[in-house]
């Protein structure tokens, strides 16, 4: 399977998509259209990230002892 992403401007209410080649062979395409809403970077403070994710990893139970240690000659 091929696939094509692009971000494209919409103009007039239109679009413009250019294929590859390697959509030379086929007669018909899917094409589904999504928009893009702009975002801006969310900066927060190391604090705030602190503060909104303490807590989020799960206590861990205590490892069990596996006995004693066998020694082992240096080589």
């Amino acid at each position: 399977m091929i696939a094509l992403r692009q971000l494209q401007p919409i103009q007039e209410n239109r679009l413009t998509i250019h294929l590859p080649v390697e959509f030379s062979q086929y007669q018909q395409a899917e094409i589904i259209i999504l928009p893009v809403e702009e975002t801006r970077p969310v900066t927060t403070s190391t604090a705030a990230f602190l503060q909104r994710f303490a807590g989020a990893i799960p206590d861990f139970p205590e490892v069990e002892s596996v006995g004693n240690l066998q020694e082992r000659e240096e080589l």
